[in-house]
């Protein structure tokens, strides 16, 4: 408790250096919730429709099984300029496959951290970063939950800006790439809440990169700062079925 009053205190203090940049689109991530002897049959038909969903949904850009994590689960990525067009795009015939099996439907609205990106040189989901299919590819899911507060997510996105750029340069494995860092807006992720989506060319290369991140000191304090503004953190792999 002393701990989180202290984190709360200091970012009520601080004058957070980098500011959330205007979003240029948003990133919407869905989750399906599937009876586990429905999922082989759903992930089969997810897969068979994505051609056609990218056809009515030019946003579309992946839908994910998952192999470490919540694994009844199957997720969508997808950009959207607005509210507006996100209504226009729910109302096309046939977007989504046919959902038996399906018990529940889950949805988040993010904006993406460009600026963060921008400053490590990578292009993010609005500069067309690319979400392949490839493989054994696997992408991570890596969810923070932070302190509620205005500061807070500027913080955060401070801090790991600070850290970025010694991860990248440290990691020589080339077995990794940051595709997109968000935080959300609306849904069912709570307030405050920031993605990061690392795409990797396997799940032992995932471990492989991690363990040389470890050497990049700056990222380490980093994270450590993070830490003390966080309430819960974890990390899932996801299995691309169609992209």
């Amino acid at each position: 408790m002393r701990a989180a009053r202290a984190a709360r205190s200091a970012l009520r203090r601080a004058a957070p250096a980098t500011l959330i940049a205007r979003r240029s689109l948003f990133v919407e991530l869905e989750r399906d919730v599937v009876r586990p002897a429905a999922l082989a049959a759903y992930k089969a038909r997810v897969a068979a429709h994505g051609a056609a969903r990218g056809a009515l949904d030019e946003g579309y850009r992946a839908s994910f099984g998952v192999a470490v994590g919540r694994t009844s689960s199957v997720y969508h990525l997808g950009t959207v300029a607005d509210y507006d067009a996100r209504s226009a795009r729910d109302a096309a015939e046939g977007l989504r496959a046919p959902l038996d099996g399906v018990d529940a439907t889950e949805t988040s609205v993010f904006a993406e951290a460009t600026a963060t990106l921008a400053g490590a040189g990578l292009p993010g989901l609005a500069g067309g970063a690319v979400v392949d299919a490839a493989p054994g590819a696997v992408y991570e899911l890596r969810t923070y939950e932070l302190v509620l507060g205005y500061a807070t997510v500027p913080r955060f996105l401070e801090l790991y800006a600070a850290g970025l750029a010694d991860k990248l340069a440290v990691d020589d494995t080339g077995e990794s790439t940051l595709v997109s860092l968000l935080h959300s807006e609306a849904g069912v992720a709570p307030l405050n809440t920031v993605i990061e989506l690392w795409r990797h060319d396997s799940a032992q290369g995932s471990m492989r990169s991690r363990v040389k991140s470890r050497e990049a000191t700056t990222w380490r304090a980093a994270i450590g700062d993070i830490a003390a503004i966080s309430t819960r953190f974890e990390t899932q792999l996801l299995a691309p079925l169609y992209a």
